[in-house]
C-alpha cells in the first residue's frame, strides 16, 4: 500500500521518541527495557565508529537483536550531543521502492535545519521492488540526503550483489559498511555465562595466525580452563547465542520454549513467506534439514521424501540461507595451475544451521553433539573472517570442505584458512583416524577434539574444539 505523507511523518513520530523525551525515552522503549532486564550488559558494538555522511547496511537474522544495537546506537549519538531532532528512525516494513522518496521529503517538514541528519531505516530489505536503487537515487539527487549519516537494517541477504552495485561510490567517507550481527559466538557466550572462564586477554588469533607455534602457545595458555571450556561449550551447542536464549539458560537452566516458538513463526511466515506451506510442511522441512547436517545434501532425494519438486528445494534452501538460518559450504576445487581455492557451486553442498536453536524448532531430536560442535566450529570460523572482511558471510567461496579422491573428506579448508585445513572430530580418543586425510593431504591440519590437546606433531595438532573456538570466535 502507498504510504501518504500524513501517514509517513506520523510514522517518524512514532518511530523517534528521543524528539520529545531525549532523556527519558530509553527508560520506556520496550527493545531496551528487555535488554535491561537480562542477566547481563552486553552490547554487540556492531553500529560501533560511525562515520559522519557514511552509509552504512545492518544485516541478520530476525531476533538477533538488530533493534537494540540501533537504539543503542542512538543513545550514544544524544549523549555524545547530537541534536536530538536530526536522528530518524523508521521501520519500512511492508513499505514499496517509491516510499523512500517520499519519507525523505515528508521528513523535511519535521526536521529543524542541522548540518547533517542520521537515519536509521529498519527492515529495509522486505521492500520486493528496488530498494538500493531509490536509495542510490537519493543519494545522488538529493543534496539533504546526500551528506546524510544512514543506516539501513534487514533481516534478508536477498538482492545483496545488486545492493552493493548500486551503492558503490555512495557510502560516503565509509569504510567498514557493511556491517553483520549474528548470534553471539562462544567467546561471548563464555564471558555471559560463567565466573572462572579465561581471561579475555587470553589468546584472540586471526585465521591467518593459526600457526603451530602460535595456537601452541595459545592452547597451553588456556589449559587451566579446560574443565570449564568444555562444559561451557557443550552448554553453547545446546543453547546458542541467541539473547532470549542465553538468557533462559542463566536464569533458568532450561530453554525458552515460548521464544522457540517465536522462532518457528518467523521461519514460517518471514523466510519460508514464498512458499506457501503450512505450518506442517515447514516443520517437516526443517526437521530434513536437520537430519541431513553436515551430510551431502541430495537435493533430488529431499524433494522425494517431501513429495514435493526438486526446484522446490532449491528454493527453499535459498530462502533460509537469505534469511540468516542457513549457511551452505561447498565443495573447493584449485584452479589449474594456481593455488587458488574456489567452489565448486554445482556439487552438492552441505548444510548447516547458524545457530543450534534452529535444530529444535521441530519436535524430533536435534542433531547429536559432533554434528553441532561441527556446525558451530563453522560458524566460529565465519565470525572471524567477518571481523577482518565485511560482508564476507554471503561469499560461497570462504568456508568449504574438501573431498578426496577416495572420497574422504575434510571438513573446513578455505582461502582464509591458507594451507590450514581443520577437521571436526568430537571424541576423547580415536582422533588419530580423522588424521589420516589431513596427513594424506597437502594441507597442515588441526583436529577439533572434545578434550584432548596433542601438540606434539607440529602439522598435525589435536586441540579441543571448545579451546580452539575460543581462540577465533567472537
Amino acid at each position: 500500500m502507498r504510504q501518504s505523507v500524513g501517514m509517513i511523518q506520523q510514522v517518524i513520530s512514532a518511530g523517534s521518541p528521543w524528539w520529545g523525551n531525549p532523556r527519558g525515552w530509553s527508560g520506556r522503549d520496550h527493545d531496551l527495557r528487555e535488554a535491561q532486564t537480562a542477566p547481563y550488559d552486553h552490547t554487540a558494538g556492531v553500529l560501533s565508529g560511525l562515520v559522519a555522511g557514511g552509509l552504512y547496511v545492518l544485516r541478520g537474522p530476525r531476533r538477533v537483536g538488530k533493534s537494540v544495537e540501533v537504539k543503542k546506537s542512538i543513545e550514544t549519538l544524544i549523549a555524545d550531543g547530537v541534536e536530538p531532532r536530526s536522528i530518524i528512525h523508521v521501520s519500512v516494513d511492508g513499505w514499496r521502492a517509491k516510499d523512500l522518496f517520499r519519507l525523505v521529503n515528508s521528513a523535511r517538514a519535521l526536521v529543524p535545519e542541522v548540518e547533517r541528519r542520521y537515519w536509521f531505516i529498519d527492515e529495509i530489505t522486505s521492500i520486493p521492488d528496488g530498494w538500493p536503487h531509490q536509495v542510490k537515487w537519493l543519494r545522488d539527487n538529493d543534496s539533504w540526503f546526500r551528506g546524510d549519516t544512514v543506516v539501513l537494517t534487514g533481516s534478508s541477504s536477498s538482492n545483496l550483489t545488486q545492493a552493493i552495485g548500486a551503492l558503490a561510490g555512495r557510502r560516503g567517507p565509509a569504510v567498514d559498511s557493511d556491517r553483520l550481527l549474528l548470534p553471539m559466538g562462544f567467546r561471548t557466550f563464555v564471558r555471559l555465562t560463567t565466573e572462572d572462564g579465561p581471561p579475555a586477554e587470553v589468546g584472540a588469533l586471526r585465521l591467518g595466525e593459526l600457526t603451530s607455534e602460535q595456537v601452541g602457545e595459545a592452547a597451553l595458555a588456556l589449559v587451566p580452563w579446560l574443565y570449564t571450556l568444555v562444559n561451557a561449550w557443550e552448554a553453547y551447542l545446546r543453547v546458542g547465542g541467541f539473547h532470549q536464549a542465553v538468557t533462559s539458560h542463566i536464569k533458568y537452566r532450561d530453554m525458552d520454549e515460548v521464544f522457540q516458538k517465536a522462532l518457528f513463526e518467523v521461519v514460517d511466515r518471514d523466510a519460508l513467506r514464498r512458499s506457501l506451506w503450512s505450518r506442517t510442511e515447514t516443520a517437516a522441512f526443517l526437521r530434513r534439514v536437520a537430519k541431513g547436517l553436515s551430510s551431502q545434501t541430495n537435493r533430488a532425494a529431499v524433494a522425494e521424501e517431501l513429495d514435493v519438486d526438486p526446484s522446490t528445494v532449491t528454493h527453499r534452501i535459498t530462502d533460509l540461507r537469505e534469511a540468516f538460518v542457513l549457511w551452505l559450504c561447498y565443495r573447493e576445487k584449485q584452479l589449474p595451475g594456481e593455488r587458488v581455492l574456489v567452489p565448486r557451486t554445482r556439487s552438492q553442498q552441505k548444510l548447516y544451521f547458524t545457530d543450534p536453536v534452529y535444530s529444535r524448532l521441530t519436535p524430533g531430536l536435534p542433531p547429536d553433539l559432533s554434528v553441532r560442535s561441527e556446525q558451530q566450529l563453522g560458524m566460529a570460523l565465519w565470525r572471524n573472517i567477518e571481523t577482518s572482511r565485511p560482508g564476507s558471510f554471503l561469499d560461497l567461496g570462504r568456508v568449504m570442505h574438501h573431498r578426496s579422491s577416495t572420497r574422504a573428506e575434510i571438513d573446513f579448508v578455505g582461502p582464509d584458512l591458507g594451507d590450514l585445513a581443520i577437521e571436526s572430530k568430537y571424541v576423547d580418543g580415536r582422533w588419530r583416524r580423522a588424521a589420516r586425510t589431513l596427513e594424506a593431504s597437502r594441507w597442515r591440519g588441526i583436529v577439533a577434539t572434545r578434550s584432548v590437546l596433542d601438540l606434539d606433531t607440529p602439522d598435525l595438532l589435536a586441540v579441543p574444539v571448545s579451546m580452539l573456538t575460543w581462540l577465533i570466535d567472537t
